[in-house]
């Protein structure tokens, strides 16, 4: 568009013309369009971008100084926008994936828990008192009147069946 007509047209949006806004809007669609989706590489966050461009430059117009400075100046208002957009989309990508990671831990922790409860008493029991209650192993053996190295054998094999238990869950 050529610089005369472009000033002109500014100037008349700046006094609330929005048909001269319009037809800004319209000579400008086609670069800010390529400009964003080459920031944002997505049709819908491009439409997003360019319906909050025009917006906020709608809405700013009055407080742009030079008529002649208006591409540059819709320009900057479309990289920030879309900016903006980047931001939100990867603070959303981060907290989805922290949520799905706590859903996993959940997931894990539930069948941990299930095949748990699957096992026999004389293991399931030191598995808990170790693992949850933080007993120590010598307190394990005063509690269930067993020694030591009962306790250390009723562990590791808990462990083993346990882990048999949760990889067979996993499998099928």
């Amino acid at each position: 568009m050529q610089k005369n007509v472009d000033v002109h047209l500014v100037r008349k949006a700046k006094k609330g013309n929005s048909q001269a806004f319009i037809e800004l809007c319209t000579a400008y669609q086609d670069i800010l369009y390529n400009s964003a989706y080459k920031i944002l590489l997505n049709d819908e966050d491009v439409a997003d971008c360019m319906q909050e461009t025009e917006i906020r430059a709608w809405t700013k117009i009055t407080k742009l100084k030079s008529e002649e400075a208006f591409n540059s100046w819709i320009f900057q208002i479309m990289t920030n926008i879309a900016k903006d957009i980047l931001k939100r989309k990867t603070a959303n990508a981060e907290s989805e994936e922290r949520y799905m990671s706590d859903k996993v831990e959940q997931h894990k922790a539930f069948d941990i828990e299930q095949e748990l409860n699957g096992l026999e008493e004389i293991y399931k029991i030191p598995l808990i008192l170790y693992y949850y209650a933080g007993f120590s192993i010598k307190e394990i053996s005063e509690q269930l009147k067993i020694s030591v190295n009962t306790v250390k054998t009723r562990l590791a094999r808990g462990k083993m069946k346990l882990k048999i238990l949760l990889e067979e869950s996993n499998d099928g």
